[in-house]
């Protein structure tokens, strides 16, 4: 059964500009939260999401796997997450990268 809906007040224009900031404030960009991740990085979790492992990391970075694992470890502190997948959940999630 279709019901229309009719009568009802209009609104005043008070209402909708309150109205229409309620909106715009729900739907203002996030604050992009700072990490203080290094450059580095910072590139290195850029290589992450997109699915390098820590070898091609290291080749693509001219670094040893070793200052990889390192870097890994420091992005997954500074996240606060325990994996790869953590910190590339959280990187998109948080607009990081």
């Amino acid at each position: 059964m279709n019901e229309v809906l009719e009568g009802g007040a209009p609104m005043t224009p008070v209402i909708a500009r309150k109205v229409l900031q309620l909106f715009s404030k729900q739907n203002a960009p996030l604050v992009k939260k700072d990490f203080e991740l290094t450059t580095r990085e910072q590139e290195i979790l850029q290589y992450l999401v997109k699915g390098y492992s820590y070898k091609m990391i290291a080749e693509a970075c001219f670094i040893s796997y070793p200052t990889v694992n390192t870097h890994v470890n420091k992005i997954y502190r500074k996240l606060q997450v325990e994996s790869a997948a953590g910190a590339v959940s959280k990187a998109l999630r948080e607009g990081i990268v």
